[in-house]
């Protein structure tokens, strides 16, 4: 199921932009070579002829705007053969709409989840050619966040970040429960959940020990540890096979029927993600699934009181050798199929992935870069959780969800079904026969 960045989403979803100022069309570039460093630094030509221009249209808003602004004029002042012209529009279908219409930008960015769909309605132009002529060095990234920007064997965009769950937990929860550390297993984490977990006398809630909250991030996070997922590496959905989808969603079944559905769901309802009302911020819950960001909304943006650390989300006992096992999802970006400018394109899009646009922008705004090198550098190491996200960055378990064209129809399926088991009204195996079935159907 789709991975995203949540400060992304929600920046694009409190921006109020419009489509009036759009941009006119761009100037055709020359076509001439274009050198990187290792790091993706742009390289500054020695061309002497005027700057032709790159339009680069973007998803985020909100105070990501003033970064992508100083990041653009960086990029201009060292370069003397691109100027790019940026613009806030937080609507991916609008600017797909554009491109397709033949009056969208040069470069744009998107999630990576959908490679598959726009690659495949012809939006993306594929970057392998660009990148051999540059001689622009992809060791450096993760290399789960750089297989999944591709499709068929071609290369379709390149990643500025990379998002894994983590599993946090409050440490005064579990020590008031006699633990003294956190649990590797599934197992152990699950009687914990149990033991944690506190009910008032009418039954209801008031500290859930399981990771229920936000279920969003729950399931696939599992599903993955336990060596599951709903797709296979060359593309194809695992159709619900792996016995790991099914110790997910039997935690998920089990949990919320020994505490009533009812009061779990009323559990949930009664705080928002990441708001004063979170129960992990709030001290109420002692697991969560959530992401490199969370620390710094703890320290940070709600100055909370809350002990808790950060570990690998939990393995079958069975299975040692998965410790570590994550998805990795990142945002990228992306030179579009009817670009009149692709060669400035590709080169500001490297520049923006390279290393130093990582530090300005991914880096100063909170996420967790998509390049090996960055975990050394000095502003990241002062970040939160910067140790364990490094390990986790590092895991030889880490996988990633490969591009396909049919991703989103199947991620709706494996949605809707999923749904229905999570609340008691479809038991584990029919869910994952009904996956099977609609998903063979689809791929057929």
């Amino acid at each position: 199921m789709k991975k995203f960045s949540f400060k992304r989403v929600m920046a694009c979803a409190l921006a109020i932009v419009t489509l009036s100022t759009v941009f006119a069309g761009c100037s055709n570039a020359a076509p001439a070579a274009n050198s990187q460093a290792a790091t993706g630094s742009a390289a500054t030509s020695k061309a002497a002829a005027p700057k032709t221009k790159v339009v680069f249209w973007y998803l985020w808003s909100g105070d990501a705007v003033a970064r992508i602004d100083k990041l653009v004029k960086e990029y201009n002042a060292q370069s003397d053969k691109y100027e790019v012209e940026a613009l806030s529009v937080p609507d991916a279908q609008k600017i797909t709409a554009a491109i397709s219409a033949g009056n969208g930008p040069d470069v744009t960015d998107e999630f990576g989840s959908d490679v598959g769909k726009l690659a495949s309605a012809g939006v993306m132009e594929p970057l392998d050619d660009y990148i051999t002529k540059a001689n622009y060095d992809l060791t450096d990234f993760i290399p789960a966040s750089l297989a999944s920007m591709k499709m068929n064997d071609k290369t379709y965009a390149l990643p500025c970040n990379v998002n894994f769950s983590g599993m946090y937990y409050n440490k005064k929860l579990l020590k008031e429960a006699g633990y003294t550390e956190p649990p590797k297993t599934m197992e152990e984490m699950y009687d914990m959940a149990i033991k944690t977990t506190k009910v008032n006398k009418d039954g209801t809630i008031a500290v859930c020990g399981f990771p229920d909250f936000p279920n969003v991030y729950y399931l696939d996070a599992f599903a993955t540890a336990a060596g599951g997922g709903w797709y296979q590496k060359d593309g194809k959905p695992s159709l619900a096979t792996d016995a790991g989808n099914k110790a997910a969603l039997k935690m998920e079944v089990d949990f919320r029927t020994k505490f009533g559905l009812a009061n779990v769901v009323k559990f949930a309802s009664g705080g928002k993600y990441l708001d004063p009302t979170d129960p992990f911020l709030m001290g109420k819950q002692t697991f969560r699934i959530d992401g490199p960001w969370m620390g710094q909304n703890i320290k940070e943006t709600f100055k909370v009181d809350v002990d808790y650390g950060v570990t690998f989300v939990p393995y079958p006992k069975a299975n040692p050798e998965l410790a570590g096992r994550a998805n990795a999802s990142s945002s990228m970006l992306y030179v579009t199929a009817n670009s009149k400018n692709k060669e400035g394109a590709f080169d500001f899009l490297s520049y923006f992935v390279g290393a130093k646009g990582q530090v300005d922008f991914t880096i100063a705004g909170g996420d967790f870069p998509s390049r090996l090198s960055l975990l050394k550098n000095e502003l990241f190491l002062k970040g939160y959780d910067t140790d364990f996200y490094s390990q986790l960055a590092q895991s030889k378990n880490l996988v990633y969800v490969p591009s396909g064209a049919k991703n989103g129809e199947y991620n709706t399926i494996v949605n809707e079904q999923t749904e229905l088991c999570m609340n008691l009204k479809q038991d584990i195996d029919t869910t994952l026969k009904n996956i099977n079935e609609k998903g063979n159907a689809l791929y057929k």
